[in-house]
């Protein structure tokens, strides 16, 4: 391995000082980075990080959280080393242990579903079965806090398939994705309903029940 010369360190900010030598006490190339984060991070954002170009508390929650694992690093390490403050949700795992679950995007269509990342959930928050979910579109989003916006995940229960009035499921689209729905009773039995009355309502021979949604993680409290 050719050894890294040292940069001019003028005009960089600490926090990007701090990460390149982090990065270098590990012994590690940008490149290495990329591969230890399964290409979450390309070399080049490396790169930009450790110039102060892009400060990687702009990175998503995922792109984040491979950042730290790649760099062993705990939030509070993170903090301590860079003097920035972790997002919020980073702050809970920090005692608690957590349980790194697969991100499977709501638009994917057929199994096995793809993984769009990993991201580390506190281990309370984790069930038997499990699985992180992204919502895409606006279709849940009622414009309040309670509502579920485009980016935000969503932790799903697949041990909890039977309907309940007003509870909301991930729900498998019979050959076109996933999709995030509330379920409501009706005359004629079920129906899956969207928050947001410019969403679609779909039937249940449309649609195969996944599991019940019972926690949300704001796209808010990863920023």
């Amino acid at each position: 391995m050719v050894a890294e010369k040292p940069r001019v360190t003028r005009n960089i900010p600490p926090w990007a000082f701090a990460i390149r030598k982090r990065r270098m006490e590990l012994g590690l190339t940008q490149e290495q980075i990329e591969e230890l984060t399964n290409d979450a991070l390309a070399q080049r954002t490396v790169s930009d990080i450790e110039l102060g170009k892009t400060n990687p508390l702009n990175l998503n929650m995922e792109k984040f959280a491979a950042l730290l694992k790649a760099l062993r690093w705990t939030p509070r390490d993170f903090t301590e080393a860079t003097g920035l403050e972790v997002p919020r949700f980073f702050e809970q795992i920090e005692d608690q242990g957590v349980v790194w679950l697969p991100i499977v995007a709501s638009g994917t269509a057929g199994r096995p579903w793809p993984q769009e990342g990993v991201l580390p959930v506190p281990r309370e928050f984790v069930r038997p079965g499990s699985i992180l979910i992204r919502v895409e579109g606006d279709s849940m989003d009622t414009g309040d806090e309670e509502g579920l916006k485009d980016g935000d995940l969503v932790l799903v229960d697949q041990n909890l398939r039977d309907l309940r009035p007003g509870k909301i499921y991930a729900l498998e689209i019979l050959g076109d994705g996933i999709a995030i729905k509330r379920a409501k009773r009706i005359k004629r039995g079920w129906i899956f309903v969207s928050d947001n009355p410019q969403g679609p309502i779909l039937e249940p021979d449309e649609v195969v029940v996944l599991g019940e949604v019972y926690r949300k993680i704001s796209i808010r409290e990863v920023r």
